[in-house]
C-alpha cells in the first residue's frame, strides 16, 4: 500500500517561466525559495510519483468536449505545449499503474471522471513540475479539473474528490510512496479588462483557510463569489482537492507575493503529516 508522503500547491503563472526577471527580486527570489524547499521535501521523502491536479486551459479539451475532470494514464506526458514558455519541450514520464489505480479507485468512490491516455502537459503543470524536477525524472499522473467554464464543481465537491483520490493512492500497491500537487490560482482575471488585478485579500484569506483546515467557511464559498476573486481564480479547486486528500496534515504557507507584473497572485503551501 502506498503511503502519501506529502502534498504542496503552487501558482502556475506562465511568466514564472516566461520571463522570470520581470517580478520585482525580491518578490520572485522568495516564491522560487518556497518551490526549492519543495523539491527538497520531495527529494527527502523519496516521493516515487508525483499525481498533479491543475486547471484545463482548453489544451486537451474544448467546448465540444470538456469533462469536469480526467486522469492520465499515459506511459508519458509531452510537455510544455507553449513553445514560448521557457521550458524545452520534452516527455515527462507517466505511471500507467498509479494512474489507473487513481481511476478505478475515484469511480468506486463515487465520481465519474474522463481519461486519457494521450494528455499533453501546458503551463499548468509544467511552470511547477520543471520546478521541483528539472531533470524530468520524476513519473507524473496529471488530473485535468475543469476550473472556469460553467458548470462548475463546488469547493466542497473538490475537496472530495481530492480525499477520493487521497484514498485511491493508499490503496495502491505498486509503490511506496507518492506526493501529490495542485497548480493553479490564485487570484487572477483572463481575458476581460481587469487583467492585471490581484485580490490580494482573498489570497490571504483562502491561505489562512487551507492552514486552518478547510472548514466550511472555504468549502460552502458559493461559485459566484469565488468569480468575484477572478475568472481565473477557480483554479484554487486544485489546491482545495490536495487538501481534501491530506486531510489531517499540517498546512504551512511556504510563499505569498502579489506579482502584478506576473498578473497573479504567486503562492506556495505545504500539507505534511
Amino acid at each position: 500500500m502506498a503511503d502519501v508522503v506529502m502534498g504542496f500547491s503552487s501558482a502556475h503563472a506562465p511568466m514564472m517561466s516566461a520571463d522570470p526577471g520581470s517580478a520585482p527580486p525580491d518578490q520572485a527570489e522568495r516564491f522560487f525559495a518556497a518551490l526549492d524547499h519543495v523539491r527538497a521535501e520531495l527529494a527527502r521523502t523519496g516521493a516515487q510519483a508525483l499525481v498533479m491536479l491543475s486547471g484545463e486551459h482548453f489544451t486537451n479539451f474544448f467546448l465540444d468536449n470538456l469533462p469536469q475532470v480526467a486522469v492520465g494514464l499515459g506511459q508519458d506526458h509531452l510537455g510544455p505545449v507553449e513553445k514560448w514558455l521557457g521550458i524545452d519541450e520534452k516527455r515527462v514520464p507517466g505511471h500507467p499503474g498509479l494512474g489507473g489505480a487513481v481511476l478505478s479507485g475515484v469511480v468506486s468512490r463515487g465520481f465519474q471522471p474522463s481519461l486519457s491516455h494521450r494528455l499533453v502537459l501546458d503551463h499548468g503543470f509544467m511552470t511547477v513540475y520543471d520546478r521541483v524536477s528539472p531533470d524530468a525524472e520524476l513519473p507524473v499522473v496529471p488530473i485535468v479539473m475543469n476550473c472556469t467554464t460553467p458548470p462548475l464543481m463546488s469547493l466542497r465537491q473538490a475537496y472530495e474528490l481530492g480525499r477520493a483520490v487521497g484514498e485511491a493512492v493508499r490503496d495502491y500497491d505498486g509503490l511506496e510512496r507518492v506526493a501529490l500537487c495542485g497548480a493553479g490560482g490564485l487570484s487572477h482575471f483572463v481575458g476581460e479588462p481587469r487583467v492585471g488585478d490581484i485580490d490580494e485579500e482573498f489570497d490571504r484569506w483562502f491561505l489562512r483557510m487551507l492552514e486552518a483546515g478547510c472548514p466550511d467557511e472555504l468549502l460552502d464559498l458559493p461559485n459566484d463569489e469565488l468569480l468575484v476573486a477572478g475568472n481565473g481564480t477557480g483554479e484554487v479547486r486544485a489546491w482545495v482537492a490536495v487538501a481534501g486528500a491530506l486531510a489531517g496534515a499540517g498546512t504551512t504557507t511556504l510563499a505569498y507575493e502579489p506579482v502584478y507584473e506576473w498578473i497573479n497572485g504567486m503562492g506556495v503551501v505545504i500539507h505534511q503529516l
